[in-house]
């Protein structure tokens, strides 16, 4: 009598844990199926030729993002853009903007990033000569006033500076401009 319930407490127990072994794999291939499917949906929202601007509280334009298109995926907490064109303002005016073929904007908005023939352009100011900076990525955080990369820059100071590098980061709060290594400067004299 004692084989036969110890045969059957372990025949119970194989149940169990087959029924358990089939539940899971159950909730695995539903896991799958949902992820795949919010992959391969359509994104919640699209614009084409976009403008969005942020103003301080004084009402003043802080920036402007504009481009071809802006195409928002919810579930992926991502807003992926076509030309975007990030424009700064200071004192009301234009001071700089940025431009690329493409990039994305995440974690709610507190990042843009901007990629594929990135031209960073800041306009000549009284103090300031203009200067162009060119990358393949640019990481822009609007509300803390900071763009950094971790590629190769090239940046071109009027009238006659070159300056290349791999990394930078600028923090305009901190006033803070650095190139981070390989970096090499080309100065030419113009004679008059």
């Amino acid at each position: 009598m004692e084989n036969k319930l110890s045969s059957i407490l372990v025949l119970l127990l194989i149940a169990l844990i087959a029924l358990t072994s089939y539940w899971l794999k159950l909730e695995v291939i539903k896991e799958l199926y949902l992820e795949k499917t919010l992959l391969t949906s359509g994104p919640d929202f699209y614009l084409d030729e976009f403008s969005a601007q942020q103003t301080t509280e004084n009402g003043d334009i802080k920036f402007i993002l504009a481009g071809k298109k802006m195409t928002n995926y919810e579930h992926l907490n991502k807003t992926h853009l076509i030309d975007p064109k990030f424009t700064k303002y200071e004192s009301g005016n234009p001071y700089s903007w940025v431009s690329g073929n493409n990039g994305e904007i995440t974690n709610l908005g507190d990042e843009i990033i901007v990629r594929k023939n990135v031209v960073l352009m800041r306009l000549a100011t009284p103090k300031k000569k203009a200067m162009k900076l060119f990358t393949d990525s640019l990481n822009i955080l609007p509300n803390a006033d900071i763009i950094f990369t971790r590629s190769p820059v090239k940046i071109i100071q009027e009238p006659n500076i070159e300056i290349n590098g791999v990394g930078m980061k600028y923090d305009k709060k901190e006033n803070t401009f650095k190139l981070l290594k390989k970096v090499r400067v080309h100065y030419e004299k113009i004679i008059k």
